[in-house]
């Protein structure tokens, strides 16, 4: 017989009316067996148990009637349900901790504090000190102009062992000094965070700031420098030393300070660009210059023209003579094929040259002017002329100022004139190897003699600039050449730029069997259907690449990024130690630095297959949220979603890592369209810490939008 729940609903009613509550009771528990979703009627069913005095099923009753509302976010639905529970049982702990938090979560201090501070009370009676201070960091973080309950709560913190948790309040307290400018206050309750963790890095940047307030960066640098002797590998530290000397003016330090940073990190280069800048400001336009000229490669490889155009015309703003800027302001403006500005810098360069009677400089411009400016027949004779002067052969180019200064930049570093103790620091060694493609060549440098880190430059080939790629050969070679350096297009997966490179070369040579060779090996490729015989049969043997005079390795002659890899001992072994994840992850991270997502992924991929999430050194989650970011860039939400919950399965999460995972997987939810699930996890963050990020204003937006 079907259910009729209108019945139920009327008989129940009228049983109400006729103080019959037994029986209306009897209505009410029919419909809540068939409609257990009905928390209204549920909640009418606790009201006559109530007066029925059933108090064990009415709070049964009420208690699931608030789980539902506080699940759902009616707070003050909730709150009026566990009250009823409240005047039940009123020294119930569970539902004043409960009350509590939603009252925390409405916004009423007073009485989400009077609650906190029963629950607190009753913990302390029974013992249970530590779950007292987690109630009492609860009601601390209520009103954020209190400092004196932080500082109280560090103590505690102290007095029981809780060593992490003291030096969190301490710090707590610290940021709340210094949002009212009391930095005195702050900088004393810092130094007692930093007594319990040394090198925090949250710790140590509030510290930095304080002094930095206080006109007092000097001393901050003096304590950095004390935490750096017994942890010298910590970047964390090193930047913020960094930053404390360019505070200080002391350029001197902070120049040591950058290149040490940038020899381990080089991504760290944007501390360059600062320490230039704060030469600039000091009207210091060499050191500016040199700053700059370590900088440059990396800001070329970022794409960050811009930022180096602007840098130079300042410098040369301050002194339009200066050379270096000159060298890297013609060398941009090829790079960018900007032939009026190249000409331009070439002309001030040698001018400028001339005056300062730096030769080479002089012959490398007037030789690049000969080329790009052959009507100014004054280029060429005052370049005879310095031939004739000093004895150079006509038909001997000079070194390429250029390449000395972009391909070799790491190892100026240390040699620039005028480097701070530049002879101290440990040499870098690099090289860089070249593939002379018909539109595009990739350079990588290689630090050390072992791979720590390495980056692809995409440059426009110009050979009307580049002495280096001035070769003289027959049309076999010449042949031969193109067709190695198409193979690496072909190899590395470039098939429109080897479609179009082979077009080129049938324009030139005519349709020789070579052409018609490769054109087949392009078309197997592309379809996927080459197999290891074909394979085998159409890629010739790799042969050691050779290596010029000038420490470039020719990679023209089918030496490819796989052939690199094994000759520098890259290729993975068994059993898989360390390294091999370190090799993966690092090149995972400078792939995903520039852009190259794709690639990034897959070597991510790698590293974590290597690890499992119980992997005491976080590599697991570190992977794993690196994973997520990637697939958020390439908008794929729903592959970052199932990365970030992976990285959620890491044992022993701390506190900060699980809100930054839940904010992580919230967004993507939100990317996604899936409202409800993006709201659980923002605020679920927001349950925990008001102050992460923005999530304050993401949870008032999922709200609306759901």
């Amino acid at each position: 017989m079907v259910f009729d729940k209108t019945k139920a609903m009327r008989n129940a009613e009228r049983f109400v009316a006729q103080g019959k509550i037994q029986a209306a009771i009897g209505e009410y528990k029919q419909v809540v067996a068939h409609d257990p979703k009905d928390f209204g009627t549920m909640n009418m069913l606790g009201d006559l148990y109530t007066k029925n005095l059933d108090k064990k099923l009415a709070v049964e009753c009420y208690q699931a009637v608030a789980e539902h509302y506080s699940k759902q976010g009616f707070a003050q639905k909730a709150i009026a349900v566990y009250n009823k529970i409240s005047r039940i049982q009123p020294n119930s702990i569970e539902i004043s901790e409960k009350l509590a938090d939603l009252y925390k979560f409405k916004g009423a201090i007073n009485e989400a504090r009077t609650h906190y501070k029963i629950v607190a009370e009753h913990y302390e009676k029974e013992g249970r000190k530590l779950d007292a201070l987690e109630i009492r960091k609860q009601m601390a973080s209520l009103d954020p102009s209190d400092t004196a309950v932080y500082l109280s709560l560090a103590e505690s913190y102290l007095h029981e062992n809780q060593s992490d948790e003291a030096a969190d309040a301490f710090s707590e307290a610290a940021q709340r000094f210094a949002k009212k400018s009391q930095h005195v206050e702050a900088l004393a309750a810092l130094e007692r965070a930093l007594e319990l963790k040394t090198t925090d890095q949250k710790i140590l940047a509030a510290f930095v700031q304080s002094h930095f307030a206080l006109g007092t960066p000097a001393d901050a640098a003096v304590r950095l420098v004390e935490i750096q002797s017994s942890d010298p590998h910590n970047r964390d530290v090193l930047e913020l030393l960094i930053d404390c000397h360019i505070e200080a003016r002391n350029t001197v330090e902070a120049e040591k300070a950058v290149i040490s940073l940038v020899e381990k990190e080089p991504a760290a280069y944007p501390k360059l660009i600062t320490l230039a800048r704060t030469y600039l400001t000091s009207a210091d336009a060499e050191s500016a210059a040199r700053m700059t000229s370590m900088s440059s490669e990396h800001l070329l490889l970022a794409g960050e023209t811009e930022d180096l155009q602007t840098l130079l015309a300042e410098i040369l703003a301050l002194d339009p003579e200066q050379l270096e800027a000159l060298r890297l302001s013609a060398r941009l403006a090829g790079w960018l094929r900007d032939e009026t500005g190249m000409h331009d810098s070439l002309v001030q360069l040698a001018r400028v040259a001339k005056d300062r009677q730096s030769i080479d400089d002089e012959r490398y411009a007037l030789s690049q002017l000969a080329m790009v400016a052959p009507q100014n027949v004054e280029f060429a004779e005052r370049l005879r002329e310095i031939n004739e002067q000093f004895g150079f052969d006509d038909a001997e180019s000079p070194e390429n100022l250029f390449d000395q200064q972009f391909n070799k930049a790491p190892k100026t570093i240390e040699e620039a004139p005028g480097a701070s103790d530049a002879s101290s620091e440990p040499q870098l060694e690099t090289f860089a190897i070249v593939a002379p493609l018909s539109e595009t060549n990739i350079e990588i440098e290689i630090e050390d003699e072992a791979i720590s880190d390495f980056a692809i430059v995409t440059k426009s080939a110009e050979p009307a600039l580049e002495d280096d790629f001035a070769v003289n050969e027959d049309d076999d070679d010449g042949l031969t050449r193109e067709i190695d350096s198409i193979r690496f297009y072909i190899d590395s997966e470039y098939f429109e730029l080897a479609d179009k490179a082979i077009g080129e070369l049938r324009e030139q040579f005519g349709n020789r069997p070579e052409i018609e060779e490769l054109t087949e090996y392009l078309t197997m490729r592309q379809a996927g259907e080459t197999s290891d015989d074909v394979a085998q049969a159409s890629t010739p043997p790799v042969t050691p690449a050779p290596v010029s005079s000038n420490g470039k390795v020719d990679v023209a002659s089918g030496f490819g990024i796989e052939d690199l890899r094994s000759e520098l001992g890259l290729d993975e072994a068994e059993p898989v130690d360390d390294s091999d994840y370190d090799t993966h992850y690092h090149t995972a991270v400078a792939y995903q630095e520039m852009g190259l997502l794709d690639e990034a992924i897959k070597e991510f991929q790698e590293a974590v297959g290597l690890v499992q999430p119980n992997d005491p050194t976080r590599r697991f989650f570190q992977c794993a949220n690196l994973l997520g970011h990637c697939f958020m860039q390439k908008a794929m939400p729903n592959l970052a979603l199932t990365w970030y919950q992976r990285a959620l399965e890491t044992p022993g999460l701390g506190d900060e890592e699980k809100q930054g995972i839940w904010y992580e997987l919230a967004s993507a939810y939100e990317a996604e369209g899936d409202m409800e699930n993006a709201g659980r996890y923002f605020e679920q963050v927001y349950a925990e810490n008001i102050d992460f990020r923005d999530v304050s204003e993401r949870v008032k937006n999922v709200s609306v939008s759901r």
